[in-house]
């Protein structure tokens, strides 16, 4: 009798130990993130990522005033920033950025849902990062005012 309970004691010891180790598995305890967290970190890091112009197109040939291009990206699922460096007309030098409601593959700068960026070739597995942002944008003034038309952004993170 007391043979079997030393054993079942052991067997209850040992059963606790599994479980406490989560199963034997490691036990890793970091969240997994939703898709939003997970783009955000790709695209603004923990604390932010600043990106920086390979090239910058408008209607296909070389787009001109954006030299010193950087922009920025700082973001929370509640509140998301931006700062950038020759990014005029499509950024303002500081303002908000959002992702086009549920699309994580579109992001919205200032509000404006008339000109939605849409990223792609986001590559996190190189270094540097990079990310391109497309937009058919749309001034104020129109195609007059020059600054209307396609612009493809090819980004390293810096």
């Amino acid at each position: 009798m007391r043979t079997k309970n030393y054993l079942l004691s052991l067997l209850v010891l040992v059963s606790f130990s599994i479980v406490s180790c989560g199963g034997g598995g490691g036990g890793d305890d970091t969240p997994t993130l939703t898709p939003e967290e997970q783009r955000l970190v790709d695209l603004a890091g923990s604390s932010g990522t600043t990106w920086v112009a390979t090239s910058i197109t408008f209607d296909g040939a070389p787009a001109t005033g954006f030299e010193n291009f950087s922009l920025t990206l700082r973001g929370t699922v509640t509140s998301k920033t931006y700062t950038t460096a020759d990014g005029d007309p499509l950024f303002g030098a500081t303002g908000t950025w959002d992702f086009n409601g549920t699309n994580l593959n579109q992001i919205i700068v200032d509000g404006d849902t008339d000109n939605v960026f849409t990223v792609s070739n986001l590559v996190t597995t190189t270094t540097p990062n990079t990310v391109t942002l497309t937009v058919n944008f749309t001034a104020d003034g129109g195609a007059a005012f020059g600054t209307s038309g396609l612009y493809v952004l090819n980004l390293q993170e810096q």
